[in-house]
């Protein structure tokens, strides 16, 4: 992969790479929010593990533990609170978008012949398109859980 060298083109790379940044600071405050509603006994991943996802190239590893830990961690919150669950929680979207991850990185280290060009954009939009799915359905178990903690809450008043 050739480095840009022009000023534009810089600036360009050192915005995109700020954008990526800020959204992923967001996702990760929002998966840690999630897990702030599951009972230590329950966490099958720590808060503070999450924060690796904001490492480069790492965090295509650590996207498979986030997504196993995620899963595994509400699936156990949902089983104690008598909810009937999906045996992974947010799973399907979550592994699909980590494997994606991982196939766009390989793909950008590893030289591929322009008649592949076609290929590597539909990896990369699919990959936003599972990052994207993945986060909403974070997000989605999140309000359940804490629905469910604040109507705990108000019965015991």
């Amino acid at each position: 992969m050739q480095m840009p060298t022009d000023p534009q083109n810089l600036l360009t790379l050192g915005l995109a790479a700020l954008v990526n940044i800020l959204i992923t600071i967001m996702f990760c405050r929002s998966l840690i929010k999630a897990l702030s509603y599951v009972s230590p006994e329950n966490k099958a991943l720590q808060s503070s593990s999450i924060w690796l996802l904001l490492i480069p190239v790492i965090n295509c590893i650590i996207n498979f533990i986030v997504v196993f830990g995620m899963s595994r961690s509400i699936a156990n919150e949902l089983r104690s609170r008598d909810f009937e669950e999906e045996e992974r929680p947010a799973f399907a979207s979550g592994i699909t978008f980590a494997i994606l991850s991982l196939v766009a990185l390989v793909s950008m280290l590893v030289p591929v012949p322009s008649s592949f060009a076609a290929v590597v954009g539909v990896i990369g939009f699919s990959q936003i398109f599972f990052f994207v799915q993945y986060w909403m359905k974070i997000n989605w178990y999140k309000r359940v859980l804490q629905n469910d903690e604040e109507g705990i809450d108000q019965s015991n008043e």
